[in-house]
């Protein structure tokens, strides 16, 4: 059966076909040179996430995670799209070797097989040029994409954090600072709401709308608007290339799906640094629960935490007591505890501490240590002092607790935390205390 013509060529029979994308070099640059650098530099995004996110209170807490999940997911949509980009580049560059090579493409008569498969082969078979630049095109639109889509996310980003900062001076203002994320959602909704609006007229009116009308002018200064912002389609024109020439029912598919595949990709990144005890399965394990009998939680010793790690419960130096004292550091953590400092009159302080601050702070440390009930072998700790730790900026509250006359042995510390507010997570029993057993 006679094949199909091959796109014309140069005059040296190993050149790349005409219809070759221009800029293959330029990607492969791009991609070999960046591919590695964006996988480091997701991977210490990701990192300083898990370290910063918990940190925060709630308002904080709630931008700074929508700013994460956005940066983050550009960050992973751009390495997704180079390291598959480089793949598609190898398949082609194959192919592209293949054909010069065996330049007939496939000998028919020495496949193995029945007539039926054969004839089968022979009619689904597609000419090796057609195939070297199906996989050119397709790497080349793999490449436009993913820069594209990144691209999206960075005036999503600015107007995201310009009506977070509206919402939280809005409730500054009214006095109301626990109305933010719902002044938030108001704003977003009347933001988004004139575009959405417009839109819907067009498309339902436009062609009957007189030119100069009101509504007619009032559409296109709308939509002239948001463009402007660079939230029109005229503002990425790659995608808009992309879905005029493949469909835009098709088209935003893709984009939806690529873009919900990075967004994915940056939570479940976060989630996994968050909890880095990897896959398995220790369903026959019973799972470490707060004031579980018999049980040791290594998160509750210093000696066992990993470098650098900001630990988010009590702990003491390690399992075995040295010394005439040991030191119960119980961690400020905003997203537990925020609720009980605000209560206590949190706040800066001034430069100048006077007698007046001082009687501030002593009071406030009294109130916040009310809200922790802390008992050595079921008798009352002593009263906490303020604790910080430079060496990795964190905050809390420090019980020194004398264990020089205590017998050899095994002793607990437990560590009852304030009651948890309604919006906290309830991944754990939090009413439960933290027991802490250590050895003299």
């Amino acid at each position: 059966m006679p094949m199909q013509d091959t796109p014309e060529t140069d005059a040296s029979p190993n050149a790349l076909p005409k219809r070759t994308t221009p800029t293959w070099e330029m990607e492969l640059l791009l991609s070999g040179a960046t591919v590695f650098t964006m996988f480091q530099a997701t991977q210490a995004m990701t990192a300083w996430g898990s370290e910063l996110i918990p940190r925060l209170a709630e308002n904080p807490r709630m931008i700074f995670s929508v700013l994460f999940t956005y940066g983050n997911g550009a960050l992973t949509l751009l390495t997704m799209a180079f390291a598959f980009h480089l793949l598609l580049r190898a398949w082609w560059v194959a192919l592209v070797g293949l054909e010069s090579v065996y330049p007939g493409g496939p000998r028919f008569d020495r496949l193995r097989g029945g007539p039926i498969h054969r004839a089968l082969m022979i009619r689904r078979w597609k000419p090796m040029p057609e195939r070297i630049e199906g996989a050119d095109n397709l790497a080349t639109l793999v490449f436009v994409l993913g820069i594209s889509l990144a691209l999206i996310l960075v005036p999503i980003s600015v107007l995201v954090s310009a009506l977070f900062l509206l919402a939280l001076l809005a409730g500054w203002l009214m006095g109301r600072p626990e109305s933010t994320s719902a002044l938030f959602a108001l704003l977003s909704v009347l933001t988004f709401l004139p575009m959405m609006a417009a839109a819907a007229i067009d498309k339902q009116r436009g062609a009957k709308l007189a030119p100069g009308s009101f509504l007619h002018r009032a559409c296109e200064t709308t939509l002239e608007f948001y463009s402007r912002l660079g939230m029109g389609r005229d503002s990425n024109p790659m995608v808009t290339v992309f879905q005029t020439n493949v469909g835009e029912k098709k088209g935003m598919a893709v984009v939806f799906v690529v873009m919900l595949a990075g967004m994915l990709g940056s939570t479940a990144g976060l989630a996994l640094t968050r909890n880095q005890l990897g896959l398995g399965s220790y369903a026959a394990f019973p799972k470490p629960q707060r004031g579980m009998a018999d049980s040791v939680d290594g998160r509750n010793y210093a000696s066992m935490h990993e470098p650098g790690a900001l630990p988010a419960v009590p702990f003491v130096p390690a399992p075995v007591a040295k010394g005439d004292y040991v030191a119960l550091v119980v961690p400020y953590v905003p997203a537990l505890h925020g609720n009980l400092f605000a209560r206590c009159g949190g706040g800066d302080s001034p430069r100048s501490l006077d007698a007046d601050e001082r009687e501030r702070r002593r009071a406030q440390l009294d109130c916040v240590a009310a809200g922790f009930t802390v008992t050595l072998d079921g008798q009352p700790a002593p009263p906490p002092q303020w604790y910080a730790d430079p060496r990795r900026d964190l905050r809390g509250l420090l019980y020194m607790l004398p264990v020089a006359t205590l017998a050899p042995g095994r002793h607990e510390v437990a560590v009852m935390p304030p009651e948890p507010g309604d919006e906290q997570a309830k991944d754990e029993d939090v009413t439960l205390p933290w027991v802490i057993p250590f050895w003299r």
